[in-house]
């Protein structure tokens, strides 16, 4: 499983488990008033009052009131089933984008609040309607959290939980894709082209260049051209009108 899906189950479960917890009590008062002598338990009289999420609990059932006389009494429902309602929102964008599922986290920690701000009050208000002894007769009283408070304070850890779970922190790294692979033709190029080797000689600035290779040798001069002695009476081969001007058999210059 998955951070994002046990963030969103987490969620989930949380946001059922606050509609759940407002169906029963969330905190209630026993009230046992006797009179007379201490301890003396003749003509006591024994209450129950509890605070749901819905309605105000009295066992035993209180008589009758006439039209007009109702007993008004705050109900939490409404907000617990906005948080549960806000919660179950925040749980479905986790599975959206980035921006909107860090808009959802906030809905997620939001609903939390308005759940810890039910309960707190629905206590002071028990408090403040039973914190008054009285006088005349000996009363005690003994204050206990009800079952819905339990489970509402459970869901609100586990949409606490679900909110950090899903923040994603650290940050998951990416998974490397692998190496891609691009199968070409016989025919076909590469798809960078293909790679023709190039080598320069990085001279350093300031420093000679080297030499570009061997250097040949200077060629000897030749002596210069020197008539052999002619036998006398033979013509002189420049007089020859039938010698080529480059030179030449004259035989064969026709």
């Amino acid at each position: 499983m998955t951070r994002r899906a046990f963030a969103v189950l987490t969620i989930g479960a949380g946001a059922l488990m606050v509609v759940l917890g407002s169906l029963f009590p969330l905190y209630g008062v026993e009230t046992f008033i006797r009179p007379g002598v201490e301890g003396s338990l003749s003509g006591g009289v024994q209450r129950l009052v509890a605070l749901t999420g819905w309605e105000y609990v009295q066992e035993p059932p209180p008589q009758p009131r006439p039209a007009g006389t109702d007993f008004e009494f705050p109900v939490y429902g409404y907000g617990v089933v906005f948080a549960a309602v806000l919660a179950g929102v925040g749980a479905l964008l986790q599975l959206r984008s980035p921006l909107l599922a860090a808009i959802g986290r906030f809905g997620v920690l939001a609903a939390v609040g308005v759940v810890v701000g039910t309960l707190w009050a629905a206590l002071e208000t028990l408090r403040t309607l039973f914190g008054i002894n009285a006088t005349s007769v000996s009363v005690t009283t003994d204050e206990f959290v009800g079952t819905g408070t339990w489970l509402m304070g459970a869901s609100a850890l586990a949409m606490l939980v679900g909110a950090v779970a899903a923040h994603d922190w650290p940050a998951r790294v990416p998974r490397p894709t692998g190496v891609s692979v691009y199968q070409v033709d016989d025919d076909d190029t590469p798809p960078f082209g293909i790679a023709i080797p190039v080598s320069e000689l990085d001279v350093p600035p300031g420093d000679p260049a080297p030499p570009a290779g061997p250097v040949a040798p200077p060629v000897a001069e030749l002596p210069p051209l020197v008539d052999l002695p002619r036998p006398h009476g033979a013509p002189d081969p420049a007089a020859d009108e039938r010698r080529h001007p480059t030179g030449g058999n004259p035989s064969t210059v026709d």
